[in-house]
């Protein structure tokens, strides 16, 4: 059934040239349905676990929290900024996977201390950062799941590379991030008139 609805829905999707949105609808079916395609938790866990092992890299970081900073043990907007950047530098390269919950050294702390009451109210959190900060056209783009591992949540965001420009709002202004390495690079002047220009202009991408 799982083999049917993917090929018969990802048949219509590349016949009109929606490639890169119907991967994500895939992504989402395939993680929300795992025992139509073989797979239990304790393997979606592992994977995660595997990752994880594998330490940040160009396509993979770890945050400790979304939006609590557990120094003052208080929400700070500065948590959720640094998030964001890492999800637009994501859509203006290769795309990338971010991991909320885990520390920079790759323990998992879980996500309690953000202190959502429930999955329902962090994934509406999380939407509306998307569509409020970087905008509801990227939505499609990126896919996020929270995962249990050994009792403690991990937020897993996936993002596809975008085909267009993507700004992040700050403040009164606008900025725009790639990866570098492990890092997420701010680019400004003729640095990002000439990766807008390298990455997206030739596609006809404004």
């Amino acid at each position: 059934a799982g083999a049917f609805f993917v090929s018969s829905v990802g048949y219509y999707y590349i016949k009109n040239g929606r490639v890169i949105i119907i991967s994500s609808l895939i992504s989402k079916f395939v993680e929300k349905n795992p025992k139509i395609f073989g797979e239990g938790v304790e393997d979606h866990s592992r994977k995660i676990i595997n990752l994880i092992e594998e330490g940040e890299g160009d396509k993979l970081e770890f945050k400790s929290t979304m939006r609590t900073n557990l120094h003052t043990n208080l929400t700070d907007k500065k948590m959720e900024h640094a998030a964001l950047k890492t999800i637009t530098a994501y859509l203006n390269s290769n795309g990338g996977t971010l991991l909320v919950g885990v520390s920079n050294e790759g323990e998992i702390l879980g996500m309690e201390k953000d202190g959502f009451p429930d999955k329902d109210k962090l994934n509406l959190h999380f939407t509306n950062l998307i569509k409020t900060c970087i905008g509801s056209e990227y939505l499609p783009f990126i896919g996020h799941d929270l995962i249990t591992i050994n009792g403690k949540s991990v937020l897993k965001i996936e993002c596809l590379q975008s085909d267009k420009r993507v700004f992040l709002k700050a403040g009164n202004g606008e900025e725009f991030y790639v990866r570098n390495g492990p890092s997420s690079v701010k680019l400004e002047g003729s640095s990002l008139v000439d990766y807008i220009h390298n990455k997206f202009n030739r596609t006809g991408s404004l």
